[in-house]
């Protein structure tokens, strides 16, 4: 039989020192977790920029007319082919066939119609890099513009992308494509325009600086 001393140590006695050690390393567990899932107060500008994401992100049903055959329509087309993939929306090119008044609408005119199929299936192959399908469609209209419209409303589109080329009138060059215009002052969705670069006019430019200011030294 053994008798325990007035000095033995008890193994459940307690350290005031380690208890203080201990509570203060859990309160900075707690503290560190704590900030980590805290979520971070959402400002104005933080807010503003999700609505706006969330925005663009509902832009799914693109429509691309086909106004020219030129490099400025073949990136109108890619880029709405690239934003319907990552959105799983989907994409319509339309060329539209502006009828002469002196003619029937349902009037035969192969010319236009073959440069219409042309631009249909150049839109087809630009898409296809982006391993986008579109469909395909030609319209024969009075004005252009109007039918540009009349489509988005019927088909009920998000967005518009279309090509803007400047365009001669009288001599005079004009910014603004007046079918461009229209679509932008009419449409009943959002419309993003892409527009043409006059490298020629630009190097033009560039030219006639560079004689002027070599004239200027000369003197």
């Amino acid at each position: 039989m053994f008798v325990l001393g007035a000095d033995s140590i008890n193994p459940l006695l307690l350290n005031p020192i380690g208890i203080a050690i201990a509570i203060l390393f859990l309160a900075s567990i707690v503290g560190v977790l704590g900030w980590m899932l805290r979520l971070p107060k959402e400002t104005e500008r933080m807010h503003t920029a999700a609505k706006a994401v969330r925005s663009v992100n509902k832009l799914t049903r693109i429509l691309v007319p086909l106004l020219k055959k030129n490099e400025t329509t073949d990136r109108s087309v890619a880029l709405a082919a690239q934003m319907a993939r990552h959105r799983n929306g989907t994409v319509e090119v339309l060329a539209v066939i502006e009828v002469s008044f002196m003619l029937p609408l349902d009037a035969k005119v192969e010319e236009d119609e073959k440069y219409a199929r042309e631009l249909l299936d150049r839109a087809e192959s630009v898409a296809m890099q982006s391993a986008t399908k579109v469909k395909k469609r030609i319209l024969k209209a009075r004005n252009a513009g109007s039918a540009i419209v009349r489509e988005a409303e019927e088909k009920a589109v998000d967005l518009i992308i279309i090509g803007n080329t400047p365009v001669r009138v009288r001599g005079n060059m004009q910014q603004i494509d007046p079918v461009v215009e229209y679509v932008m002052r009419n449409a009943p969705c959002e419309v993003l325009v892409l527009s043409h670069i006059h490298t020629g006019d630009a190097q033009a430019r560039v030219r006639q600086t560079e004689k002027a200011a070599a004239a200027g030294a000369t003197r």
